[in-house]
């Protein structure tokens, strides 16, 4: 998959790149209800200047992928936090309490694979082309 944003930010090789929302998300509303900004920012490693429009390709075989340990393993902690409440019959309280500390638990062992994954060729993002803003005076 590949989209088009332009560079916001530069520190050496490392660029954030600011994406508009795709248009397949314009109806949801998932994220916040919509309330979360309709630009999305990337790290991405690159060489580009600040304003120059670049294509990033995305990969599309991990895609599925990184949405699944982003959102099913932190989700899936959560239900085992439930569970587990449940299962020792412990108070609503104190039950939701273990929920959420698995869910916490979930999210940082999804962050700790994720900075495993990013280093390996087949899951890392590139800058396949790059638009120079204009630099006439």
């Amino acid at each position: 998959m590949i989209r088009t944003g332009f560079v916001k930010d530069k520190k050496g090789d490392q660029l954030r790149v600011c994406f508009d929302r795709p248009e397949a998300c314009e109806g949801c509303k998932g994220c916040a209800k919509g309330l979360l900004p309709k630009k999305e920012l990337l790290t991405i490693t690159g060489q580009a200047e600040i304003g120059d429009m670049v294509d990033v390709e995305m990969p599309e075989a991990q895609m599925l992928k990184a949405s699944m340990l982003a959102y099913a393993m932190p989700l899936a902690l959560f239900l085992l936090g439930l569970g587990v409440g449940s299962a020792v019959k412990l108070s609503d309280g104190v039950t939701a309490v273990i929920a959420l500390l698995c869910l916490a638990l979930g999210y940082l062992a999804a962050r700790a694979i994720d900075k495993k994954l990013r280093r390996r060729p087949r899951w890392k993002t590139a800058v396949v082309n790059v638009y120079p803003m204009n630099k006439n005076k």
